[in-house]
């Protein structure tokens, strides 16, 4: 067996190197580094040979960046069925445009850099540029990507290691947009709908959009005033136990205007479950389709629009809502650890981080409070 041992940081590696002969008769050898045992080394080799005689065989040498990262990122068991989602857009739409034809092995630093630069100039259907926080994502899939093929030994040096720190892209603190106490109002009495418990439990409980779609009724305690997060709606409509983050997992009190509105809304959900009949899909979701289904990412999305061009409120994001009760709750004197627990953030800083600008009244407070303590 064509097996051969070498040293790499103080560890022994193997790979594989036997001798072929291409379609002109002229030998070549086929060679692959990197392997950390044995068994994994002699599998390669029998592969490698398999794929030679059957004329499928790619020499690393000629393999574009294209077919690497497609084979590395499809090979990844890492990773949530949703970042791949978005990864592979990131591939098809941002990346390989630009540097997929390049092979692999000749993907040098400048090509990085145009990569870079040719993100930072984009312009989206939209009319607007790629958000810096997306440009940060898509630099590091491209980066990981290297590193991998490095640990591979299908490349010697990672072309990301020339590059400049200046010339590596820098996300940008995201904006934390909310509206006004007048804002809000005026958005919670321009409509009525069956479905306008969404935007009320955003705004009174800061939960998120998953949160809110994966809420069930037995979730729901009217009598007590209380909600418990115990599942989420997650990527292409699937109900995942458990929230997006430990803290997540958390029970909330609610006024009684929101157990008021819950009853309501319950009310009309009877309704159409008693219409639908054999047709309700009985998901128990507080959120839901005419006939129980849940409501999709996108469906959702398109009614939120829908909403904001139907009102003179300021248009922000959904996710907003969720800093606009932080906003509404730390202007009222909420102390900030009763803001992070109701948001379920995984800890006290992370909060503070996020809305410490919206908090002048409360230092404000306290050394006035000070000041009356010496006096």
């Amino acid at each position: 067996m064509p097996m051969y041992e070498y040293q790499k940081g103080g560890k022994t590696h193997y790979y594989y190197a036997f001798e072929v002969k291409d379609t002109n008769g002229d030998r070549k050898t086929i060679k692959k580094r990197g392997f950390t045992g044995k068994t994994e080394c002699r599998a390669a080799e029998r592969e490698a040979r398999v794929a030679w005689e059957k004329g499928s065989y790619i020499d690393p040498s000629t393999m574009l960046y294209a077919e690497y990262a497609n084979n590395w990122l499809e090979a990844k068991q890492d990773i949530s069925e949703q970042t791949r989602y978005v990864n592979e857009g990131h591939l098809k739409n941002h990346i390989l445009p630009v540097i997929g034809n390049i092979p692999l092995q000749k993907v040098k630093v400048n090509h990085i850099e145009l990569l870079i630069k040719t993100l930072q100039e984009k312009v989206l259907a939209n009319g607007k540029k790629l958000a810096g926080g997306t440009i940060k994502k898509i630099y590091n899939l491209v980066q990981t990507s290297f590193k991998a093929a490095v640990q591979k030994e299908y490349i010697i040096r990672d072309p990301f290691t020339l590059l400049d720190k200046g010339s590596k892209p820098q996300a940008k603190k995201a904006n934390v947009d909310y509206w006004t106490k007048e804002e809000t109002k005026e958005f919670l009495n321009s409509f009525e709908h069956r479905q306008k418990i969404l935007f009320i439990l955003a705004i009174y409980t800061g939960m998120r959009r998953g949160e809110i779609l994966g809420l069930r009724w037995k979730d729901v305690d009217l009598e007590n005033g209380q909600l418990r997060i115990s599942q989420i709606l997650a990527f292409k409509s699937k109900i995942k136990d458990g929230a997006k983050t430990l803290a997540g997992n958390r029970s909330i009190s609610i006024p009684p205007i929101v157990v008021a509105e819950l009853r309501k809304h319950r009310t009309v959900i009877i309704q159409e479950k008693w219409e639908a009949k054999d047709k309700y899909k009985d998901h128990d979701l507080v959120v839901c389709g005419k006939d129980g289904r849940p409501v999709s990412w996108s469906n959702f999305h398109k009614f939120w629009i829908r909403r904001l061009e139907k009102t003179t409120v300021r248009p922000i994001r959904f996710h907003d809502l969720r800093h606009t009760c932080a906003s509404l709750l730390l202007s009222a004197g909420t102390h900030p650890k009763i803001v992070q627990e109701l948001l379920g953030h995984s800890s006290i800083k992370v909060t503070l981080d996020t809305y410490s600008h919206m908090m002048p009244n409360i230092q404000a407070d306290a050394v006035k409070n000070l000041e009356k303590m010496l006096t």
